[in-house]
């Protein structure tokens, strides 16, 4: 097999990873929540995760660390102009990520609940109020294609209650011309932040 031959397969298998989708999907119900990873048609559990056995108990190993001093050591801060530089890029980067990733399935399911009849019916109402204040926002900023919002009113229960399954995703070659753009530009400006330093130190 010729040398073209070889890069012309190895382009095509690159051009077909970046089109691979990968992402996740979330489900908050009565049973708590659980969280999936996906890439492409495998999906795998992220949270919760299944419980180790533990050989000496957590409180004991706490205790134990505290004794010897091995418990976690204060970090200092960073400068605040540092941070200051790096806050329009990160805005930047935001605004783009957002309209890279496609949300492809939200359902939530919202029911108004109270001891108070009365009670519940103003949580219903406050409910749709919210709603219909922040699902246009929600709609317009990102790409949404299978959505279905409920709510409802149980007068016989004592509590309100929450359903919420959402899936989002990405193309890999999005994600990577992504990180690779705006890792040039975060070393940019850690760059100029250093110049000023080194050329006072050079006139000195």
């Amino acid at each position: 097999m010729s040398g073209w031959m070889v890069c012309l397969i190895i382009l095509a298998v690159l051009i077909l990873l970046a089109m691979v989708r990968v992402g996740g999907a979330a489900e908050f119900s009565a049973g708590g929540l659980i969280v999936w990873g996906r890439a492409g048609c495998f999906r795998w559990k992220v949270y919760p995760r299944k419980k180790r056995e533990e050989k000496e108990p957590r409180k004991a190993r706490k205790a134990k660390q505290e004794k010897e001093g091995g418990g976690p050591q204060h970090k200092p801060g960073g400068a605040r102009e540092t941070l200051r530089r790096f806050l329009p890029l990160i805005g930047e980067a935001a605004g783009e990520l957002k309209r890279r990733i496609r949300i492809d399935t939200l359902h939530l399911d919202f029911v108004a609940a109270a001891p108070d009849a009365a009670m519940a019916a103003m949580a219903f109402g406050g409910a749709n109020a919210a709603v219909g204040m922040i699902w246009p926002i929600f709609e317009q900023n990102f790409d949404i294609r299978d959505h279905r919002i409920r709510t409802a009113v149980d007068f016989q229960a004592g509590k309100p209650t929450v359903y919420l399954y959402a899936a989002f995703s990405g193309r890999i070659g999005q994600f990577v011309s992504f990180g690779a753009r705006y890792a040039v530009k975060c070393l940019r400006i850690y760059q100029s932040g250093k110049r000023p330093a080194n050329t006072q130190k050079e006139a000195i």
